[in-house]
């Protein structure tokens, strides 16, 4: 799944981000945008689907507009 997102933020970033992945425990899954949250799955208690791909895609793309 993060390897999937990951390659979806970059995707639309390209080369103007710098994308680190973290390992972590118990299923953690977090995108954060210059120290923003952007997507938890703890707090929703779900992996990201589709919609919230296309949701942080357009974030990060507002965010470098």
């Amino acid at each position: 799944m993060a390897l999937w997102m990951g390659g979806e933020i970059y995707a639309a970033g390209g080369n103007k981000i710098a994308l680190t992945l973290t390992p972590g425990a118990a299923g953690i899954f977090e995108v954060k945008l210059d120290g923003e949250v952007v997507f938890d799955k703890g707090s929703i208690g779900r992996y990201p689907e589709l919609n919230d791909a296309k949701e942080i895609k357009a974030t990060i793309l507002n965010r470098l507009a």
